[in-house]
């Protein structure tokens, strides 16, 4: 069991104490937490460590010298000196259920199974609207993505968290490498390539915390899209030369290029408004935008996509219903809205620059608006973190108005969409910003 920390106060003990009540005996059990903590939740799991072992339980603290490689890093220290034949790992907001092991251990029968990926469960799905925007898209890649591409014999991935290893799949991988932030993404494809499968359990639900904070929300949106760039320059062209079908190659290049389309949302939308003035002063190009609407069924796939993710949670086509009416809205403007920050972690990738990597924050609570939350968990307090966000909100806002003098009320919905989104996430940084903290 490799549990990878690093600043992890609020949530260390929840943690361990999950892991303690495992359903697993003792003896076959190693636990490894592996901590790079520079603050004082090293006391608090160094304390939390020792009464575990007092209980019986074989647990090690690794501490580093140094953050090499950050969580790739650490879980490569930790796998030149485990034990087992299994490594388990989770981060630290996840609350495994006591019969984990007995349940995902089994699909190892087949010898070629290198990894058992479970699906995400979210303890605090409903505490915003920030929140439950974020819920219906990961239920989308696991609910959708993830089991799609299992059945279909095509390449999944590992999520980071959640999930066991076949010690000898990761070594015969070419072990845990840091030269991306997405080291599971890049270890699973390496994996994959070298004719391991890798099993994804849907049934299998771990419990975990979402980012509340629009400060962590983005964290862990740059770390995902960032390291997936990286990782598709790395990987891309090892995949079209493997000797794997052709469709997993195109399958999987769609799944490692993905990231770019918040590329393509937000040039098409700063581009569109010089369209809208150039459709509606030159008539000679009426006829060319009016070609445009076929754009809008990219709304209708990506609606029939959430509704079939929440159908299949709630069973019930009525049910289902009433709650995609209350979040895809949000969950678009959201999308939209992180379309400028996600696009620089884009730009950041293909460039090669190097960044560290940064946890995203989590607190250990699953309801309440007014907890207590750390400084170091929040934006600072500046306009120009901002101020791109703060323009596009004006540009669009222009746009708007431009649109209703044209009277364009084909331009004008997807103005309107993404003033809102923008709008949207100004309002989250603004008003966290001004949560009370410790």
């Amino acid at each position: 069991m490799q549990l990878p920390l690093y600043n992890e106060k609020f949530v260390i003990e929840r943690l361990l104490d999950a892991v303690s009540k495992l359903n697993y005996p003792k003896e076959k059990l190693e636990i490894q937490v592996l901590d790079d903590s520079t603050d004082e939740s090293v006391l608090i799991c160094s304390n939390k460590i020792k009464q575990l072992q007092k209980s019986g339980f074989n647990i090690r603290h690794i501490k580093r010298a140094n953050r090499i490689g950050f969580k790739a890093g650490a879980l490569q220290e930790g796998l030149l000196i485990a034990k087992g034949d299994f490594l388990a790992i989770f981060d630290a907001d996840f609350i495994p259920e006591p019969d984990f092991l007995l349940k995902a251990l089994p699909y190892f029968s087949t010898p070629n199974i290198g990894l058992v990926q479970t699906r995400w469960g979210h303890i605090n799905g409903n505490q915003s609207w920030l929140t439950r925007a974020q819920e219906l898209g990961l239920n989308g890649h696991f609910i959708i993505d993830q089991e799609g591409r299992n059945k279909s014999n095509l390449f999944i991935n590992f999520n980071g968290t959640a999930g066991i290893w076949r010690k000898s799949c990761i070594v015969d991988a070419g072990g845990w490498q840091y030269d991306t932030l997405t080291e599971d993404l890049d270890l699973s494809y390496r994996a994959q390539m070298k004719g391991w499968k890798l099993c994804y359990c849907p049934h299998i639900v771990t419990p975990a915390e979402l980012p509340f904070l629009l400060n962590g929300v983005k964290t862990q949106q740059f770390r995902w899209i960032k390291g997936g760039i990286e990782t598709s320059k790395k990987i891309i062209t090892d995949l079209w030369k493997s000797e794997v079908s052709l469709s997993v190659k195109i399958f999987g290049s769609f799944h490692l290029l993905s990231n770019y389309v918040y590329l393509f949302i937000l040039m098409s939308s700063v581009l569109s408004v010089p369209a809208m003035f150039v459709k509606n002063l030159d008539p000679d190009f009426d006829l060319f935008f009016k070609l445009n609407a076929i754009f809008f069924s990219v709304f209708i796939i990506n609606f029939s996509y959430c509704l079939t993710t929440i159908w299949t949670e709630k069973n019930t086509l009525r049910e289902a219903l009433r709650e995609i009416v209350q979040v895809f809205p949000i969950a678009i403007l959201v999308s939209l809205g992180l379309s400028y920050h996600n696009t620089t972690a884009i730009f950041q990738g293909v460039i090669g620059k190097k960044t560290s990597f940064i946890r995203t924050p989590k607190f250990s609570i699953d309801t309440g608006k007014n907890a207590l939350i750390s400084n170091q968990y929040l934006s600072k307090k500046s306009i120009f973190k901002e101020l791109p966000e703060i323009i596009l909100f004006i540009y669009f806002l222009f746009a708007v108005f431009a649109g209703i003098y044209f009277m364009d009320f084909g331009f004008l919905p997807y103005h309107l969409i993404m003033l809102s989104g923008f709008g949207l996430i100004l309002y989250y940084a603004f008003s966290q910003s001004k949560l009370k903290t410790e």
